[in-house]
């Protein structure tokens, strides 16, 4: 992938290491992230410059994130820069009120470039990865974040969201709790030397109120202690959960390479049987020159030209490149280069081809085993193409479609080797149900 970045995103993150791995998966589609550690630090980065979209943190010093995209909304200068949430935070509830406020959606903090993709694709900021494959065919093109980086955003994520708010509001709570009474003893204290002259019991009850002081402070020094016990606790069950998942991962690492090693297996053999049509149909090319050379005799340069070309009412539509040994059909490619057989009648040849589905029922989307860039008739006499530059799908099917248009389940173990039939148009394929005719 190039360096050059075409598009900018403000990440809102107080978190580092957040803002690295979000940023280095934005690089895989031109996209420079630009990082913003407060809800403050970003207005006064509007204020000043223009940015593609804002991926935007939930819990941040000072203003949080919900206060934040407010702000945004208000200035007519930001209030059209689409917004996706870039949280930990979970839940009906939450995603209800981000979309209130005017966020696109919310992007959770365990991410992966599949979940960026996504996001960008729904915000009209990135299209397909490779015109000639899928995004997970092309997954070790693209920066992944590493297991480590995960997992410290992961944690940070938690400590930020679960963890400190809770310890917050029990220190919050304490330090309530001894204003009060400090207020509280301090009035009554009052009350008694302006009640009594006798200096004494003033100081008897000072020296009760002090010491009650010191043991309340005693008591929340041991409730910290203990908050910060628990904390261990919970750091050391985590990291014996961190361990665990690692181990779990190398496990997975292995058993994807077996399947990547089986794909290529696949993909091979796939590309051995087109090589194989491609040569039946040079061979059929050298046939048809052939059979031209003896129709026209020494005349070689205009006339070969002609009786090469096929043609329909509205002129010429394609070149021959073979024809069958008994001569009863004909194989042209359209002037776009889809290939498509013609009958003696000058019909389109009915394709016998079966017809699979990935989903149980004959449901979804048609696939064919059958090259690109083909052009067939289907037994309902309806035209269908397999794109140029598509990509194939080297897999099992669950479910099959036989010429009397009654549905199988696919029993055979093997995989095949599948690319999506389309509804044939016109404009892309040069090729349409029409009568062709070959000038003599």
């Amino acid at each position: 992938m190039g360096v050059d970045m075409t598009k900018r995103a403000l990440i809102v993150d107080d978190s580092r290491t957040a803002f690295m791995v979000l940023a280095k998966i934005l690089s895989n589609y031109n996209i420079e992230g630009i990082h913003a550690k407060s809800g403050d630090a970003a207005l006064e980065y509007l204020a000043r410059h223009s940015v593609d979209v804002i991926f935007m943190d939930q819990a941040m010093p000072g203003k949080d994130g919900f206060e934040t995209i407010k702000e945004i909304k208000e200035d007519s200068r930001s209030k059209d820069i689409p917004i996706m949430m870039f949280t930990a935070r979970s839940g009906e509830e939450y995603y209800r009120e981000a979309k209130e406020l005017g966020a696109e959606g919310v992007l959770p903090k365990e991410l992966s470039a599949e979940e960026v993709e996504e996001a960008l694709i729904k915000l009209n900021l990135w299209g397909a990865i490779s015109g000639q494959a899928s995004a997970e065919e092309v997954r070790e093109d693209i920066l992944q974040p590493t297991s480590d980086e995960k997992l410290r955003v992961w944690l940070e994520s938690f400590l930020e969201n679960e963890f400190s708010p809770q310890l917050s509001n029990k220190v919050r709570k304490a330090t309530d709790d001894l204003r009060r009474d400090t207020i509280h003893y301090g009035k009554r204290m009052l009350d008694e030397i302006a009640k009594s002259d006798k200096q004494q019991q003033v100081l008897q009850e000072v020296k009760g109120q002090t010491d009650y002081l010191k043991q309340l402070f005693k008591t929340s020094f041991k409730q910290y202690r203990l908050i910060s016990s628990i904390f261990i606790v919970l750091l050391m069950v985590l990291t014996s959960g961190i361990v665990w998942l690692l181990y779990k991962t190398s496990e997975l690492t292995a058993e994807q390479q077996g399947l990547y090693q089986k794909i290529a297996q696949l993909t091979a053999e796939s590309g051995e049987g087109e090589r194989r049509l491609s040569d039946k149909i040079e061979k059929q090319s050298e046939s048809v020159a052939k059979l031209l050379t003896e129709h026209v005799g020494n005349n070689v340069s205009t006339a070969a030209s002609e009786n090469e070309g096929i043609y329909s009412e509205q002129g010429m539509v394609g070149k021959l490149v073979g024809i069958e040994s008994e001569g009863s059909r004909l194989t042209a490619k359209s002037a776009y280069g889809y290939l498509f057989t013609v009958t003696p009648q000058g019909r389109l040849a009915q394709s016998h081809l079966k017809r699979y589905y990935i989903e149980p029922g004959c449901n979804g989307a048609t696939y064919a085993n059958a090259l690109a860039g083909l052009v067939l008739k289907l037994e309902d006499n309806t035209l269908a193409y397999t794109e140029l530059q598509g990509y194939a799908l080297v897999q099992r099917p669950v479910s099959w479609l036989d010429a009397n248009q009654q549905c199988h389940e696919y029993s055979e173990n093997e995989e095949v080797v599948l690319r999506q039939l389309l509804a044939n148009d016109e404009r892309i394929t040069g090729v349409t149900d029409t009568v062709y005719y070959q000038l003599n």
